[in-house]
């Protein structure tokens, strides 16, 4: 086990804590919605799950580049104090607008929580190098990686519960606010080794001008680019893969919904330990074949599993007379065993994918930078998640088949897999050499 630092354990403690209050709260309100046949604005319940997403998803897009000056700019751990004092601020008005049931004020307070994520990212990743060394980068990452998507699992989880209690999500939400400010005021402030760098960095406050010049920063280094085109590629795939989970458990098996979170469990536990495995497997080093590596095996599992879905399809109609599944005969039917390993393996992958880069991409980029690309790069995503659900929904208007949509999503993968191959090309090679 490796020794972790008193200021890195902060650091880890106060993003887990924010990652699971923003999923905790929306998925309390997107359950609300559902059950209780929500419209607002004259949009049926339906589309207001849609609109959920991206609400939340919508600050990325215009304050991510402020966000990344700002990091840049100011003190980064001060900063950090501030937007933890604000979610406890946003969880107040989220209690409010739960106990009195008023969901506008709930879908305000959502995007709140989308604000307060788009400021933290780039200061959360950014201040990574500054309490692990670059030989525990991987490891480092491979820790808030997993601890991200545990805590996506658990507010995920957690938030569908209290539908008709809204006393345990209130009191829930306030405590996990009240916890990730306390680990963040235990981080010491930033001993800032150029100061006049960051007193000659202006902040643009003008969205397209900051936007542009930010994702200009990103391409202006060959490698930078490549890296955040590679992991903006992993949240394309992994987006569109996490939306038809649901699809899969309840249309495919017919299953209730703990068939549905077991899917989700196992992809989120693959993407746990998958850092780890990686870890071991380089000895904390940045390996860039595995980036290559790991896509071409997460391409053959989804063609697994695309095949595996079109067989269990052929058994779906005598499912569905028979009436919705649970775990227990989950598993006596045929296929199911092999769907949950393939799960397991496709995000086991995607860990493995995405870790390596991070590290890289904090090993290169100069500290000066660093919050900006950051920034740059979780625009970039932002885009490539929309991107995903775009072609999602083409795909279910033209009524393509759940086993065609991942053949067609693993071919999209296949053509990253060579492009990656091409420009890793000497790392990929010395890889038949390890």
């Amino acid at each position: 086990m490796r020794k972790i630092s008193p200021e890195f354990n902060s650091l880890f403690w106060t993003q887990l804590y924010g990652a699971l209050n923003d999923n905790f709260f929306k998925s309390a309100l997107v359950i609300l919605i559902t059950y209780k046949n929500i419209s607002l604005f004259g949009i049926p319940s339906a589309s207001m799950v849609a609109l959920c997403g991206g609400v939340f998803i919508f600050p990325f897009f215009f304050l991510s580049a402020t966000s990344g000056q700002l990091a840049d700019k100011l003190d980064k751990v001060w900063l950090s104090y501030r937007i933890k004092e604000a979610e406890v601020v946003i969880a107040i008005l989220g209690a409010i607008g739960l106990l009195t049931g008023n969901y506008y004020l709930m879908l305000f307070v959502l995007f709140l929580f989308g604000v307060q994520s788009t400021f933290f990212g780039p200061i959360k990743y950014s201040l990574i190098p500054h309490y692990a060394p670059k030989e525990q980068l991987v490891y480092a990452n491979a820790m808030v990686s997993s601890g991200t998507f545990v805590a996506i699992l658990i507010g995920t989880i957690a938030g569908g519960y209290g539908n008709g209690n809204h006393w345990p999500i209130v009191a829930a939400l306030l405590i996990i606010a009240y916890l990730g400010l306390h680990y963040a005021k235990k981080l010491p402030l930033e001993k800032i080794e150029n100061p006049a760098e960051k007193a000659v960095l202006e902040v643009d406050w003008n969205f397209f001008t900051a936007t542009t010049n930010i994702v200009k920063l990103v391409f202006k280094n060959h490698l930078v680019g490549l890296l955040i085109v590679g992991l903006s590629w992993f949240w394309f795939m992994g987006a569109g893969l996490l939306s038809l989970l649901p699809l899969l458990a309840k249309d495919i098996f017919n299953g209730n919904e703990a068939v549905a979170t077991l899917m989700l469990f196992t992809f989120v536990l693959g993407m746990g330990v998958g850092p780890f495995i990686l870890e071991k497997l380089t000895k904390g080093k940045v390996r860039r074949w595995v980036i290559p590596v790991s896509l071409i095996a997460m391409t053959f599992v989804i063609f697994d599993l695309s095949f595996v879905i079109k067989e269990a399809s052929k058994h779906s109609f005598l499912l569905n007379v028979i009436g919705p599944v649970g775990l227990k005969n989950f598993f006596k039917l045929d296929n199911s065993m092999r769907v949950i390993i393939d799960l397991f393996l496709l995000s086991l992958c995607g860990g493995m994918f995405t870790v390596p880069q991070f590290a890289e991409l904090q090993r290169v980029t100069p500290d000066s930078e660093l919050s900006r690309i950051i920034a740059g790069n979780n625009i970039i995503n932002a885009l490539a998640m929309v991107s995903v659900s775009l072609f999602l929904m083409f795909f279910h208007s033209q009524h393509f088949s759940l086993s065609l949509i991942l053949a067609i999503l693993g071919g999209f993968n296949m053509i990253m897999c060579v492009a990656l191959m091409y420009f890793y090309k000497e790392e990929f090679n010395k890889f038949w050499r390890f």
